[in-house]
């Protein structure tokens, strides 16, 4: 293997290319004016031993006024930002990769060239766009000015050209257009007005737009982040770090160290308490909606549906977070293509069910890929993986960010960070190494070469004995000491680390001169400078200010929303067919029940016992079937609805779909039900009123007919209880605990109806809260049941109808009694709906 010194003719002293193996630093081996052949074999110029690289793999040589590289027939060939090539022209800090997908193996080049990064000019427009013609049209394919971005809608929007300059107009696209940050449907431009459709930046300039493509190019600068825990607990403890583009950086720690909560803070998903997020020279809370488009977010569990196929899954996240004018070859294309690069593609026509836990996540990362994201983050990917299939996996993440992307993981897992750009080593809620990989192992002064025993040295405190018997600790002890002269506790281990960290190159090289080389004017936080720190986390807090208020929102209508999620809800319930079969076993096994407890003529009288048990069970066994079918529809996909949630769904199409779809079903189970009902039971019957005071004949003309009536009653109770289901799926957090509830829902029905036991007057109102007791009188109404009387008040003991009737109830059989009851019972679904959509806005708020 060759060094430096080998290369007899330089061409430049500053150009040179570094090896790393897996991430491990090799060498860096200057390039002159003649070629370097790098290979396996021993005749080769640069020898790198790894299984992924041929014997005579590829050739460096001279071109033009830098260096180029080519492929010379290895297996996995060349990769450079995640495609395969066959040669290069090297610019500086490029990266070649050689990879296998199989084992995860690969070697990275990165060539270096210092003279033309001191001589680097500030950077041209990507490209330039004159605005020559009357008229320019924005937007995808056949469009003047091209954006290649599924972010973008196909005819975005237009510039037209007027006597004083130009005009913006915005076609109703699915992510907006932006000026200067504001969201604009019509907008006159003015000379340096900032642009933003979809990943792109356009600099308005008079006569041109000039083109800055932010896609692979999203900086995050992260700054004194603090979350501090409704106990007053730090949890994030002044957090700064600088992620640049397409780089890839992994969060790692102990449990309960705060790598999540950071990785929430840089994602936008949840706001800190103190402290700001930038991303480019754009605060990130501030301006969400322009970025939302533009991240990817998968966090620990599943987001989605198992019993759908990959492709079906695929299909339907694409539909809701793609512009609507994205064609369905489109949509094709993009799912072939988001799977070739998560390596799934065969596995497109199974149900994820079937999967294994590393290929459910690789297919959670192909959802996030549909939207053609710059930002990238992933909450313990690699948990619960096999070592094999944990390495596999971060080359995946390794290749995304080489394609790019900027990418960021939260992991507790060591073995394979040194595929990292960068790696943040948290404890305690607080940044205790920021750097390259084999830099944490330096600064820790871990030998093993193991990064898992970095864990063993920042947990628990240390006191003076400690340090004594250590000593590698014994300055920082000094300091805090220093800054907390009367204290009496001990510090924690992370607290030291941090100072050590504070006061080193890598948080010098990148931290501070990131953020010094990103500073801009207005700037409420300023890069904090090597060696300076604070101890306490609620000293001098600069709050992080609170997100603007979103701009009008014009992304897919809530009606095309609705649409997608009831047509993914229904092959849902088609694809689980156990569960499916118990929904449609429901009325039939319970309509059987009925036909033994009723009797053919029970609706022939007025005072029928047994016609007011059967109505009372129609009664209870309609809400029965509304709350069974729906309290567990909202908590069980509760992560699938925060992240689309993330992704612009909006609550009443969510809403919406969940109860168009369940009162289908509830139509069903209701006509099921009311059909069995007619092999036994006289529907048609003329009125026959038998009571103490003789026979009254009167010929019944309820609503509908008698049968049609309670069909509708028993339908309306019935969505009463499917929006009863819905308000209690969003107050749990789990499907046990749902059902657990399902009881405390349903026995108040069984008290409150007021069909066969009566309650005090002062109680009575209470069972306005139920649907049974609604669904109860619009039933005894249509059937013409004198009201219930309580046998124990009488005027004169053992006549009936001197008894009082039970409070709050009223038979009337005036078909305007009865329009008046089904208005309630469609207006107390409504409430819990109204309710339901309250509950997640609020729960949304408090989890942001």
């Amino acid at each position: 293997m060759h060094g430096p010194e080998d290369t007899v003719v330089v061409r430049s002293s500053t150009t040179y290319l570094t090896i790393e193996v897996a991430g491990r630093k090799l060498q860096d081996v200057r390039l002159g004016m003649g070629p370097l052949r790098i290979g396996r074999k021993q005749d080769n110029d640069v020898v790198i031993q790894s299984a992924c690289v041929a014997q005579h793999h590829a050739r460096v040589e001279p071109y033009l006024q830098g260096h180029r590289i080519v492929a010379l027939g290895g297996g996995n060939g060349l990769l450079f930002r995640g495609r395969r090539v066959a040669s290069h022209v090297f610019n500086d800090g490029d990266v070649i990769r050689i990879a296998d997908p199989v084992t995860g193996n690969f070697v990275s080049l990165t060539y270096q060239d210092i003279g033309k990064r001191a001589q680097a000019q500030p950077a041209a427009p990507v490209q330039r766009c004159a605005l020559e013609r009357p008229a320019v049209t924005i937007g995808r394919e056949g469009c003047d000015l091209v954006l290649p971005s599924l972010q973008v809608s196909r005819r975005h929007a237009t510039i037209r050209a007027f006597d004083q300059g130009h005009e913006l107009t915005d076609h109703g696209s699915a992510n907006g257009t932006f000026v200067n940050g504001a969201r604009v449907h019509v907008h006159e431009l003015k000379q340096g007005d900032v642009l933003q459709i979809g990943p792109f930046k356009l600099v308005y300039t008079g006569k041109s737009l000039d083109q800055f493509e932010q896609k692979g190019a999203m900086r995050i600068d992260a700054r004194e982040l603090v979350r501090v825990t409704p106990e007053g607990k730090a949890i994030l403890h002044r957090v700064s770090l600088v992620i640049e583009p397409r780089e890839f950086v992994a969060l790692v720690g102990a449990s309960g160290a705060g790598k999540s909560t950071l990785m929430a803070a840089l994602a936008g998903v949840r706001r800190p308490d103190a402290g700001l997020v930038r991303v480019g020279s754009d605060d990130l809370y501030a301006s969400y909606h322009l970025y939302r488009g533009g991240i990817g977010y998968v966090p620990q569990d599943d987001i989605l549906h198992r019993h759908l196929t990959v492709e079906d899954a695929l299909r339907y996240t694409a539909r809701l977070r793609l512009p609507t004018d994205t064609s369905a070859a489109e949509i094709e294309a993009r799912i072939v293509r988001v799977l070739e690069e998560v390596e799934m593609l065969e596995a497109r026509a199974q149900r994820i069910t079937a999967l294994s836990g590393g290929q459910r996540k690789r297919i959670s990362i192909a959802s996030e890929l549909l939207g053609d994201p710059n930002l990238f983050f992933l909450d313990e990917p690699t948990s619960g993986l096999d070592p094999g299939l944990e390495k596999k996996m971060m080359y995946t993440l390794r290749y995304i960010a080489d394609s790019g992307r900027t990418v960021v993981l939260v992991t507790h897992a060591t073995a394979n960070i040194t595929q990292c750009d960068l790696v943040a080593f948290m404890a305690g809620g607080r940044l205790v190494y920021y750097g390259p990989p084999a830099g944490a192992l330096a600064m820790f002064g871990v030998t093993s070469g193991d990064f898992a025993d970095i864990y063993t040295k920042l947990g628990g405190k240390v006191g003076p004995p400690e340090v004594m018997r250590q000593g590698e600790l014994a300055a920082e002890y000094r300091l805090w000491h220093e800054h907390h002269p009367q204290s009496k506790r001990a510090p924690t281990m992370a607290e030291l680390w941090e100072i050590r960290f504070r006061r080193s190159d890598e948080y010098r090289i990148y931290v501070y001169e990131r953020q010094t080389e990103s500073e801009v004017s207005g700037t409420r936080l300023h890069a904090v400078a090597p060696g300076h720190f604070r101890i306490a986390a609620e000293e001098s807090l600069t709050s992080a200010p609170a997100p603007a208020p979103p701009p009008p929102s014009h992304d897919a209508s809530w009606l095309f929303q609705t649409r997608v999620l009831a047509d993914r809800y229904v092959k849902l319930i088609a694809a689980d067919r156990k569960n499916l079969l118990i929904l449609l076993l429901q009325a039939p096994v319970i309509g059987a029940v009925l036909l033994l407890a009723a009797r053919p003529t029970a609706l022939h009288s007025s005072t029928s016992t047994n016609g007011r048990l059967l109505l009372f069970l129609l009664s209870v066994v309609a809400v029965w079937f509304g709350v069974i079918n729906s309290v567990r529809e909202i908590t069980k996909e509760a992560e699938i609805y925060r992240r689309e949630r993330l992704a612009s769904l909006r609550i009443p199409a969510y809403l919406l779909s969940k109860f168009g779809v369940l009162a289908g079903l509830c139509a069903v189970q209701s006509l099921v039900l009311m059909l069995l009902l007619l092999l036994r039971v006289d529907f048609a019957a003329d009125y026959v009123a038998l009571t103490e005071y003789g026979l009254i004949d009167m010929t019944r003309q309820p609503p509908l007919g008698l049968w049609g009536g309670l069909l509708v009653s028993v339908f309306l109770t019935s969505l009463s209880g499917v929006g009863l289901g819905l308000l209690i799926s969003t107050w749990v957090s789990s499907s046990d605990k749902a059902m657990s509830a399902v009881p405390l829902a349903l026995i108040p029905q069984l008290v409150f109806a007021l069909a066969l036991m009566p309650l005090p007057a002062l109680l009575a109102p209470v069972s306005y809260l139920t649907g049974a007791r609604w669904g109860m009188e619009s039933m005894g109404s249509i059937a013409a049941l004198l009201e219930p009387r309580d046998m124990t008040r009488c005027e004169f003991p053992g006549d009936p109808l001197t008894c009082e009737v039970y409070a709050s109830v009223d038979y009337s059989p005036a078909p305007e009694h009865i329009a008046a009851v089904w208005a309630i019972l469609a207006g107390y679904t409504l409430a819990c709906l109204l309710l339901t959509a309250w509950m997640l806005r609020r729960r949304d708020a408090a989890e942001k």
